[in-house]
């Protein structure tokens, strides 16, 4: 009877484990484009676990790219970039930007989580953003169009 309380015991404490482990953090987005993997920065979030919310400032996704010295993934004009998460975000809370400077955003459309590049050669920094039942997120990467 003893071995079998100190089982359940170690069981319940593995799964309590796993479970801060996992949800710790929002999950990070895969970032794909002509076959490519784009590397992609952890932004600010809000994150709730089991007993803990934790929040995260961070600095502007321009100034992330520079101080993780992210290198452009070479793209062409006018390529899909595909965005998906291991869990699903909320419904329409999904959004992605282009940052051109730390005062100038636009909104880049998306389309079923895709998102076309512009045909302009040029280095483009994007910033996505989404919301989840535990909390949002935010992430940053870099393009080259080439």
């Amino acid at each position: 009877m003893k071995k079998v309380f100190i089982s359940v015991i170690a069981v319940v404490v593995l799964v309590v484990g796993i479970y801060f482990v996992l949800n710790i953090k929002p999950p990070k987005p895969t970032i794909t484009i002509e076959n490519n993997t784009v590397e992609v920065a952890q932004g600010s979030y809000c994150w709730s676990g089991l007993i803990n919310v934790q929040c995260v400032d961070k600095i502007s996704p321009p100034d992330i790219i520079k101080h993780q010295e992210l290198k452009p993934v070479v793209v062409s004009p006018g390529a899909e970039l595909k965005i998906e998460f291991n869990r699903k975000p909320q419904e329409n809370t999904l959004g992605a930007y282009i940052w051109f400077s730390n005062d100038e955003i636009e909104n880049a459309p998306l389309n079923d989580n895709v998102l076309l590049v512009p045909k302009e050669k040029g280095v483009y920094i994007y910033s996505v953003s989404a919301h989840w039942e535990k909390g949002s997120s935010s992430y940053a990467f870099v393009i080259e169009v080439k």
